[in-house]
């Protein structure tokens, strides 16, 4: 008895050696992988092998169990650390219906500061996908340009999905309508065309390999309901784009119907804003949030197995804080949208409405820019007489001018208006793009 109070003595007094509260403390507040060990001073007498099987034992205690699914051959597992419930809750709260950036969107959805944000995305996405597009190009699309490949025409379905997934978003989640979203995405496309992406290469405990479970394994994490409460939507949802960016789903094109599926059910689960934002990062970007070694280590992480399953915390952490980071970079954008929304107000001293504000503003990143009537039918979702009254609205009062496209409406500033948006633009692009940069953040 005596020998097995000696023993307790002798856990309770290592648990609370300084040196090992300072570990326990940085995996609860921090991205903490195995090699970073190599930067800590370590109790006398353990390797570094030893500390991890320790600190791994004590966190298993409080691990979410991610589901289990019937070709999987270990345990895959994840701990709610302070840092995580942290920036979850963050991101909910700010992403969600009747947040302010919600609120804001919602008026200003149309502005090619806001609009941008679904461009990079795309852009994100297609570079995961091992295609190379110009965002230049990814723009005209989006503005309504005419595709003239089979890549345009991936990107002009792409955005026309993007502008369905409300009514998507009424529906449940099964197998058809994963793959209405793919074959959609191809329609009128050379598949053959495509470079085929390269897959990271991962444990062969890790996959299903078999599209059918792969899909039942989506399906099942987006049932609403069901999860351990720690799972929440944010999460889910990172996992099920998970699926999407490491295994076929699909034939092609995995990482594009993943982000129209984190759109859906981010619509559906009540965090529109959270649609808004780009997934997926490239290290090699000069305003990327986290460097390429990084990035490898945090995959190198999750996709070992160091004796006690796989650890998907560093994963749902990381992505995370680059969700937060983007969110940040939002922000930023309303803000000054915001701010230039006033200045139109005051310069031109007329009632117009949000709409053309985001016309008006439109001119102040472009003031020779030719403006049509469908893409600003487009982005906000309105009827098509509704767009066009926007336009002639402003025609009306002496801000555009209109030109004939064949059949079609099309319109320039007024050579009175352009100098007056070439100021007023460059002053507030200027302001937005200086903050926007200094938004950038290294994860640590």
């Amino acid at each position: 008895m005596a020998s097995a109070h000696l023993a307790v003595d002798d856990l309770v007094a290592f648990m609370s050696l300084p040196i090992f509260y300072e570990l326990r403390t940085a995996v609860d507040v921090g991205i903490l992988l195995f090699d970073d060990l190599d930067r800590f001073d370590l109790p006398a007498g353990y390797s570094k092998e030893d500390i991890w099987r320790i600190l791994i034992a004590i966190r298993k205690q409080a691990a979410v169990f991610i589901p289990e699914d019937p070709e999987r051959a270990a345990d895959m597992w994840m701990v709610t650390t302070s840092s995580l419930s942290f920036n979850s809750e963050m991101l909910e709260v700010r992403t969600k219906v009747e947040s302010s950036l919600e609120r804001s969107l919602r008026e200003m959805q149309g502005s090619p500061f806001v609009t941008r944000f679904i461009e990079r995305t795309l852009a994100c996405g297609l570079a995961d996908e091992g295609i190379a597009m110009p965002e230049e190009r990814i723009h005209e699309l989006f503005s309504g340009a005419a595709p003239a490949s089979s890549v345009d025409q991936l990107v002009a379905n792409y955005f026309r999905l993007s502008n369905r997934c409300d009514s998507f978003a009424r529906r449940e989640v099964t197998h058809g309508l994963i793959e209405s979203l793919y074959y959609d995405l191809i329609e009128g496309v050379d598949v053959e065309e495509l470079p085929e992406r390269v897959l990271a290469p991962l444990d062969p405990r890790l996959p299903p390999p078999e599209s059918q479970v792969l899909m039942d394994l989506v399906c099942q994490r987006a049932r609403e309901g069901g999860d351990d409460m720690r799972f929440g939507p944010v999460l889910r949802i990172i996992n099920i784009s998970w699926f999407f960016r490491y295994f076929n789903v699909l034939p092609r094109l995995n990482v594009l119907v993943g982000l129209l599926l984190r759109n859906i059910l981010a619509l559906k689960w009540g965090f529109p804003v959270l649609s808004w934002l780009p997934d997926g990062i490239d290290p090699a970007a000069r305003d990327a949030p986290v460097d390429a070694a990084r990035s490898e280590a945090v995959f190198e992480h999750w996709s070992t197995d160091y004796g006690f399953g796989f650890d998907f915390t560093p994963y749902f952490e990381l992505n995370v804080r680059l969700y937060l980071r983007e969110l940040e970079r939002l922000s930023v954008s309303i803000t000054y949208l915001e701010q230039l929304n006033e200045q139109i107000e005051h310069i031109f001293e007329s009632h117009i409405n949000p709409r053309q504000k985001s016309i008006l503003a439109s001119l102040c990143r472009e003031p020779g820019a030719i403006l049509r009537i469908a893409p600003h039918q487009r982005a906000f979702r309105i009827a098509y007489g509704t767009a066009r009254a926007d336009f002639l609205g402003l025609e009306r009062e002496g801000y555009l001018v209109r030109e004939q496209e064949g059949r079609a409406f099309a319109f320039r500033a007024h050579p009175e208006l352009q100098e007056k948006v070439v100021q007023l633009g460059a002053a507030v692009v200027d302001s937005a793009e200086a903050t926007l940069g200094g938004a950038s953040a290294v994860v640590s």
